[in-house]
C-alpha cells in the first residue's frame, strides 16, 4: 500500500480496547449492541466511530449481522464490523443470547468441557476511530470484513500482529503494549483486506492499487494544494485527459475532481479539529484561492460552515 493508504489510515487516529479474552464451550451466544450503545458504555464522544472486532484463536462461531445471512468465522480469522449495526455471535443451537454487558460482568456459564474440539477461544474488543467524516478508507470498508490472520493465504505481517496481540492479552492485564498492538493489528488487517479485493471490484482499494490511478492519487496526496485539473493529473501518468477521466471513474466509481475536493475537505477537517490555524491559511494550504470558495466547498461536502464545524468539534 502507498501514500493514500497511509494518509487515510493516519487520519483515522486509531485506538483500541480489549473487552474479553475467553474460551467458551457450546452452546453459547453473545449479543453485541449497536454503535450508539457501545459508544455510551465506553464513554466515547459522539464523533468517535466504534468498530467491534472478534478474533478467533481456536474453534469458530457463527456471525449474524443485522439480519443478514449468517456466516461462519473460523480459527485464525478476524471479523471486523464497521457498520455500527448490532450483531450476534453464537456456537451451538440451544443457547439463549446474552447481552455483551452481561457477559462482561461474568454472568454466564459457558465453560463446559473446554478441551472439546468445538470450544472457541476469542479475543474481542473495539477499535475507536476518530476519523474525519470524508475519510476515503473508512468509507471504502464493507459492513463486515473478514480476514485470515494465519495460514498459507494470510499476510505474514498480520499473522505476526495477531500472534503478538494474543500473547500480550494472555497476560491478563490491560497494557500500553496491548493498546499499541491493537493499532498495528487494525492497520495490518485493513492492508490485508485491501490486497484481497482484486482488480474487478470498483472502489478506493482498487484505485490505490491501480498502477496509473494509484500514481496520480499518490501525487495528489503529496501536494493537495497544487492547482489540480483532470489534465494535470492525466499528464502524471501519460494519459490523455479523456482516457484518464474515464479510467478514474471506472476504477473508483467517482470523478477525479470529486476525489480531489473530497480529500482536500478531509485535510481541512484535520486542520480545523487539530490546529488553531485561521481559515485563510487552511484555504491556501489545500488549494483554495480565498475563504469564500473554501467555505462554499466545505459546506457542500460536510453540511456545515468551517467555523461552525470547528466549534462543534471543540464542544464534543
Amino acid at each position: 500500500m502507498n501514500a493514500p493508504f497511509n494518509d487515510a489510515l493516519e487520519d483515522l487516529r486509531i485506538s483500541g480496547s480489549i473487552l474479553l479474552h475467553e474460551r467458551y464451550a457450546p452452546p453459547w451466544a453473545i449479543e453485541i449492541p449497536d454503535e450508539k450503545e457501545l459508544r455510551s458504555a465506553l464513554g466515547a464522544d459522539r464523533g468517535t466511530r466504534i468498530v467491534p472486532f472478534h478474533l478467533v484463536r481456536a474453534g469458530g462461531f457463527d456471525l449474524s449481522h443485522d439480519g443478514a445471512q449468517m456466516r461462519r468465522i473460523t480459527t485464525h480469522e478476524v471479523a471486523i464490523c464497521p457498520s455500527g449495526a448490532p450483531h450476534l455471535m453464537s456456537s451451538g443451537r440451544r443457547a439463549k443470547p446474552v447481552p455483551l454487558t452481561e457477559v462482561l460482568r461474568g454472568k454466564t456459564d459457558w465453560t463446559g468441557d473446554l478441551s472439546q474440539e468445538d470450544a472457541t477461544e476469542l479475543i474481542c474488543g473495539v477499535f475507536q476511530l476518530h476519523a474525519t467524516p470524508l475519510n476515503p478508507l473508512y468509507r471504502a470498508l464493507p459492513r463486515v470484513l473478514t480476514v485470515a490472520t494465519s495460514g498459507k493465504d494470510a499476510d505474514p505481517m498480520l499473522d505476526h500482529a495477531a500472534s503478538m496481540l494474543s500473547l500480550e492479552v494472555s497476560k491478563g492485564t490491560t497494557s500500553f503494549v496491548a493498546a499499541r498492538l491493537l493499532e498495528v493489528f487494525f492497520a495490518e488487517a485493513l492492508r490485508a483486506y485491501g490486497r484481497s479485493q482484486g482488480r474487478d471490484r470498483v472502489g478506493w482499494f482498487r484505485a490505490i492499487d491501480d498502477p496509473r490511478i494509484g500514481m496520480a492519487l499518490s501525487r495528489l496526496h503529496q501536494d493537495p494544494g497544487a492547482p489540480w485539473t483532470v489534465a494535470s493529473l492525466a499528464e502524471i501518468v501519460s494519459m490523455s485527459p479523456s482516457r484518464f477521466s474515464a479510467r478514474f471513474r471506472e476504477v473508483t466509481g467517482q470523478s477525479a475532481m470529486s476525489y480531489v475536493s473530497s480529500w482536500r475537505m478531509t485535510l481541512a477537517c484535520q486542520k480545523l479539529r487539530e490546529t488553531t490555524e485561521n481559515l485563510d491559511r487552511i484555504a491556501d494550504t489545500i488549494g483554495y484561492k480565498d475563504v469564500a470558495s473554501f467555505s462554499r466547498a466545505f459546506k457542500s461536502s460536510v453540511g456545515q460552515s468551517p467555523a461552525r464545524w470547528r466549534t462543534a468539534q471543540s464542544r464534543a
